[in-house]
């Protein structure tokens, strides 16, 4: 009997949590048609004003549509980014064919709308995602006035307000709250390789100043992740510590150090490339045949041709496409596709083939 009662009210538990989320669902879709009605009303009032700014006859009549049109804004951040869309998505118009006065009319629209004011007044909003979203939007606007406001932000618990403030940094080159920001991450490791990469990209100041300050204290995770990031920045002033690390014991180092030396293709540093191209671990290997091709030279040549040999896959893909952007001879790729390798001609093929198809 206990039993019996047990799986009743097992039962009606499990009825009373289907019933509870099919509500939720059932909410959550009749929100989404709300919102997609509103959007859907909203678009349809702006076609009409998007239109009379595009299509207006005399400049002085553009001027009273995109009051008309800033009136329809009304500080509303939703709509106001409706209208841009609209207005780079509408065809047919002289604008569209003229990118230069496309950019022109945004401004005439932005200086009437004030959408710096908007974001501003978005800043101070309770909703964590409205501020993390004005952050980046002001940065976009190149609102300096505001740096100061989302510097604060910078440091903030708030995970998502935080980053976005960051980035919004990142757009405005400051070098001092970008690195703090990093710094307070580099104990994440399954969070700030990421973030270090897309930050360096979105940065807009100079990445040698960034890193520098980073490098003061960071861990020896954030000083690897950091230099194979900027590897492709080819900063000459780093060249020296590049040089220390592809020859110290510390593997990690050696990785990104060797990576970040085969970015520059000196010949000075072939020696040490050809060293770091017979190493045990095949990321170094691999990296330094990848320096090695850009050198040309008929050492380097050879090197890059032993690679198609070596045990790792990864080193033979490499070494492949490593030695078609070589001055190689019609005679050596006859010998390396003909030859009895099999791992090297198994790898020029895979690359031929596919830069035929790229190119077809």
């Amino acid at each position: 009997m206990k039993m019996e009662l047990i799986s009743v009210i097992a039962l009606l538990a499990c009825l009373l949590f289907i019933g509870i989320e099919y509500i939720l669902h059932y909410r959550l879709a009749e929100l989404q048609d709300e919102h997609e009605a509103r959007v859907d009303n909203i678009r349809r009032r702006l076609a009409i004003h998007v239109e009379g700014v595009l299509f207006a006859p005399t400049e002085s009549c553009r001027d009273a549509e995109i009051a008309a049109l800033s009136d329809e804004i009304n500080g509303e951040f939703e709509v106001y980014e409706l209208a841009l869309e609209a207005i780079r998505n509408y065809q047919g118009s002289d604008f569209h064919s003229d990118p230069e006065q496309m950019e022109l009319l945004i401004a005439r629209v932005n200086e009437r709308v004030k959408p710096i004011e908007i974001y501003g007044k978005m800043l101070k909003s309770d909703d964590v995602y409205h501020r993390s979203y004005a952050c980046r939007r002001l940065a976009d606007l190149g609102a300096t006035e505001y740096h100061d406001n989302i510097a604060e932000l910078v440091s903030d618990k708030n995970r998502e307000l935080s980053y976005n403030a960051a980035m919004a940094m990142c757009r405005m080159g400051d070098v001092d709250r970008v690195a703090d920001y990093l710094l307070r991450i580099q104990n994440d490791r399954l969070y700030s390789g990421r973030i270090v990469n897309e930050f360096f990209a979105k940065f807009t100041g100079s990445h040698r100043a960034l890193a520098e300050k980073i490098f003061e204290t960071c861990n020896p995770y954030m000083r690897c992740t950091v230099i194979k990031t900027i590897a492709a920045y080819k900063i000459d002033a780093f060249r020296d510590m590049y040089i220390q690390g592809a020859t110290g014991n510390d593997v990690q180092m050696k990785i990104a150090c060797v990576k970040a030396l085969a970015a520059f293709g000196y010949p000075e540093d072939e020696q040490l490339l050809q060293i770091a191209a017979q190493d045990k671990s095949w990321v170094i290997r691999s990296s330094a045949i990848r320096g090695l091709s850009l050198l040309r030279t008929p050492t380097a040549l050879h090197t890059v041709k032993r690679g198609l040999s070596d045990k790792e896959w990864w080193v033979r893909q490499t070494a492949a496409q490593a030695i078609t952007k070589m001055n190689i001879s019609a005679k050596d790729l006859e010998e390396i596709l003909g030859g009895y390798d099999r791992f090297a001609a198994d790898a020029m093929k895979a690359v031929l083939y596919r830069t035929v198809d790229t190119e077809g």
